[in-house]
């Protein structure tokens, strides 16, 4: 079965999946499997709990997902206020944490990954990053440049034109079969605005230099060169940390090589 990219909008791969859905709560919570083994799924920028549908049909048996849409993000409420420790924390308010947790982040949810892992350090045992991001490459800074970057993020990516566009433009860090702007199309452009803005204003990596725990980070082969740098940084903070690249994968790993991450991530629960 191939689960379609449904960012934002309704998921189509809640076969199997028991949703946590509760008013006290402020994040939806997707759940897959019923193992022992625990991991929590954080996506990035653009995204929802739906950026992890690849990987479902390889889930182990003895493997218990929670996929999470952030905060604005597919059916979770807005945060009091965008910052990274609170998003972390409202993914805590929204989790019961009992016992040890992979944390798998995508793209910018690595950051909200490491945030968690700070905030719950005796929780966290094993955290992930795919195609993470460390810093703000130009091309991300040049949208926070009040109105005009607001109108640049507008043409790039609110308007059905400027997606179409923007990944040709892209092709060298997708394979030919992924769309790099097609979770876009579903999601509030105000709440990915405010999230993109939140990272921009971020601290950096330095903010997570004391964490001593195993870290993997998994790169697209044909992924950005930023991403590539970041990396190198996280590396320099982190001795511990493995870095794996997957072959032929672009920006989109999880959905271009689902059995390469799938791989790497379930391999030591």
């Amino acid at each position: 079965m191939r689960f379609e990219w449904q960012d934002g909008g309704e998921s189509d791969f809640t076969e199997g999946a028991k949703e946590n859905v509760n008013m006290t709560k402020p994040l939806t919570v997707k759940t897959f499997g019923t193992g022992p083994s625990r991991f929590i799924a954080l996506h990035g920028w653009g995204g929802s709990h739906a950026t992890f549908s690849p990987l479902i049909p390889h889930i182990p048996e003895s493997t218990t997902l929670d996929a999470i849409d952030l905060p604005g993000f597919g059916t979770s409420k807005l945060p009091d206020f965008w910052k990274i420790d609170r998003i972390a924390e409202m993914v805590v308010e929204s989790i019961q944490f009992e016992g040890k947790y992979t944390v798998v982040g995508n793209c910018t949810g690595g950051v909200i990954g490491a945030e968690l892992a700070l905030l719950r350090p005796k929780s966290v045992h094993r955290l992930i990053m795919i195609d993470p991001f460390a810093f703000a490459p130009w091309y991300f800074s040049l949208f926070l440049k009040g109105t005009f970057g607001r109108n640049a993020y507008r043409t790039t990516f609110a308007s059905p034109i400027g997606r179409f566009f923007t990944n040709r433009a892209l092709q060298s860090k997708r394979d030919k079969n992924s769309d790099l702007t097609a979770s876009f199309k579903h999601i509030n452009h105000d709440v990915a605005y405010q999230f993109l803005k939140m990272m921009g204003d971020h601290e950096g990596p330095s903010r997570y230099a004391g964490l001593n725990l195993p870290i993997e980070i998994i790169l697209g082969e044909n992924t950005f060169g930023a991403v590539k740098k970041s990396a190198e940084i996280l590396k320099r903070i982190w001795p511990q940390a493995r870095i794996r690249t997957i072959s032929g994968a672009g920006h989109l790993p999880l959905e271009e090589r689902p059995n390469d991450i799938a791989e790497s991530i379930f391999r030591y629960g």
